[in-house]
């Protein structure tokens, strides 16, 4: 929901929404009808960035999953990060937001680029990351 969300807050956008959960991308196509933008949304179900072309994105919003079952788990958002880097365009941005406790920082910032922290509490920190030229 947050790719509705995007394209809500900036009409020239072009958004592709991905999610692995067929609810996700469901819920997601629903969203977008309601709200209009289906014709600068695309929805797929998809690991990640796999259909998102090399250096496309200006922007990519990233809230990953950190739970496999009942255990916490950082090695999907590891990946996904690391994604993200291949989909961005040079200068583009990741804003990502996880568990505080979690501590992605040093990886966005070795992955991506600089990295600003945006926010942060006890249980949430986003961040902004620019991607290197």
């Amino acid at each position: 929901m947050l790719g509705v969300a995007a394209a809500l807050a900036n009409p020239r956008a072009e958004v592709i929404a991905t999610d692995q959960s067929f609810a996700a991308v469901a819920a997601t196509q629903l969203t977008a009808d309601r709200a209009g933008v289906t014709d600068r949304v695309t929805v797929h179900r998809a690991d990640g960035t796999e259909t998102v072309p090399d250096g496309w994105a200006e922007l990519i919003l990233l809230n990953p999953p950190f739970h496999s079952g009942s255990t916490v788990h950082t090695g999907v958002a590891h990946r996904l990060i690391r994604s993200c880097a291949r989909a961005l365009a040079p200068g583009g941005e990741l804003r990502i937001v996880f568990n505080s406790s979690l501590g992605y920082r040093s990886l966005v910032e070795r992955t991506i680029g600089p990295t600003e922290q945006l926010a942060r509490d006890r249980t949430f920190t986003v961040l902004v990351a620019r991607c290197r030229d």
